[in-house]
């Protein structure tokens, strides 16, 4: 039997809910590259998703966003549904509380994946 993906909103939406995860120090700027390199490792990013949005590279191609990775994070012109914001030895994660359940799976496996491997 083919697995269908998950239909996921391509509107804006509020940034509700929020997960803070302990990091190993301070990340500072580059916050998000290391949770967003972080959440790329875990077999949810890369699950398929059904989503009318799409982003642009330089050259004006389009880049589907059809992963929950792509969905949460975004891509070159399609900004994504999570704010991260470091703070001292921790980073607060932002999304929407009205993603679907898969986005909130990957997030909770995010924070295991990287408060345990510190």
């Amino acid at each position: 039997m083919k697995k269908t993906a998950i239909t996921f909103p391509n509107n804006t939406m509020t940034l509700d809910m929020l997960v803070d995860i302990q990091t190993p120090k301070s990340l500072g700027l580059t916050a998000k590259v290391f949770i967003q390199e972080k959440a790329r490792t875990l077999p949810l990013y890369d699950q398929s998703v059904k989503c009318d949005a799409h982003g642009e590279s330089n050259d004006g191609k389009k880049i589907a966003v059809d992963t929950v990775g792509r969905w949460l994070f975004g891509v070159p012109g399609y900004e994504g549904h999570i704010r991260v914001v470091p703070a001292l030895d921790k980073v607060s994660l932002y999304y929407p509380k009205e993603s679907p359940k898969v986005v909130h799976d990957l997030v909770s496996l995010l924070k295991e994946t990287v408060e345990t491997n510190q």
